[in-house]
């Protein structure tokens, strides 16, 4: 294993983005100018079928809208697609197989200053401000107590730069580490327990369903939650679009932010309970006992203050360089979402 720096990953990203522009698809998936199709969406206009790709935590929403008939009845056709972390999400709006898809705040940050024409449309999965829904866990026999325990050893996040990483970095920095003391490295969700459990690495940091699950076993203890602590109420997970789709395509985000805003509502009835967790069971793969100690919370709104507070966080760990290009949250937010100061 090899110790990352941070921007690695992200300029692969805008490198990818600049050949999927050369090539004329930063749009979304192309549409036929004759098709009534593309010239719909409402009186603002845009496309009425469309692509999205959600992440594999905080998916409960856009399988809410579809079973629901919320999108129908906004005359939205609409094709969910599993995907995976933020950066190979994004790829797909800029390759042009999807036009909305799941990103992160740093993500979105990053990938903007090195030239990519990203805007955030809503807001998803949040950041409790009381309940922890992921964390840093280590086996319970590896003798490690705090994060300043973790000096020298590896730690593995779902992707590398994202938020875990960042706060991570922030936890060290406040037990007087810098990232040197840390090796990360990027294994998926869905491998991390066993990742751990062989050795493999010495600590983990799962998020939803993949922490409920660790947690609930006497095999692993949980040594830190630094994004409670460093993000309550940041978008966890966020919808997001290119700058070229949103501007083609009004219509269309204005519908399904309304159709999120009403699977938001419907999430949040505890009467809905029992359908919110068969959609846990049907697309996570869980058991009913995994899916009942899931605690996501949900917004559509962006707040414009914790995620400019978060922007200034990947500047101060070195996360970004400050090229002059990095946008701050009014200016990343597309300008019809919803908003909170």
């Amino acid at each position: 294993m090899h110790h990352h720096r941070l921007r690695r990953p992200l300029a692969g990203l805008a490198l990818l983005a600049v050949g999927a522009l050369l090539v004329g698809c930063a749009g979304g998936p192309a549409a036929d100018p004759a098709d009534s199709d593309a010239a719909s969406g409402g009186e603002r206009g845009g496309k009425d079928s469309i692509t999205i790709v959600h992440a594999p935590i905080n998916y409960e929403v856009a399988y809410i809208a579809e079973r629901e008939g919320y999108f129908d009845e906004l005359g939205l056709d609409v094709t969910i697609t599993p995907g995976g972390p933020p950066q190979d999400n994004i790829a797909q709006i800029m390759g042009g197989s999807a036009d909305l898809t799941i990103g992160s705040w740093d993500t979105i940050v990053t990938s903007t200053a090195e030239g990519m024409p990203l805007l955030a449309v809503a807001s998803a999965g949040v950041v409790s401000s009381t309940v922890d829904t992921s964390g840093i866990i280590v086996r319970a026999d590896s003798g490690i107590e705090t994060v300043a325990g973790l000096e020298g050893k590896t730690i593995a996040f779902n992707d590398l730069g994202g938020g875990p990483h960042i706060v991570t970095i922030q936890s060290f920095e406040k037990a007087g580490l810098t990232e040197a003391a840390f090796e990360a490295v990027r294994i998926p969700f869905a491998s991390m327990q066993a990742t751990l459990e062989s050795g493999q690495v010495d600590a983990v940091f799962p998020s939803d369903s993949f922490y409920e699950q660790m947690i609930a076993l006497d095999d692993y203890r949980v040594i830190a939650n630094p994004t409670r602590e460093f993000r309550a109420g940041l978008p966890i997970t966020i919808w997001t679009a290119t700058e070229q789709w949103l501007a083609e395509n009004p219509g269309t985000a204005d519908r399904f932010i309304e159709a999120m805003e009403r699977a938001t509502a419907f999430y949040e009835d505890p009467a809905n309970h029992e359908a919110v967790l068969q959609i846990r069971q049907d697309v996570g793969g869980m058991s009913a006992e995994q899916a009942e100690a899931m605690k996501g919370e949900f917004a559509v709104a962006i707040p414009l203050g914790v995620t400019q507070s978060v922007t200034e966080a990947l500047i101060s760990t070195g996360a970004i360089e400050d090229n002059g290009q990095i946008k701050t949250s009014e200016e990343l937010v597309w300008e019809d979402s919803p908003t909170t100061e």
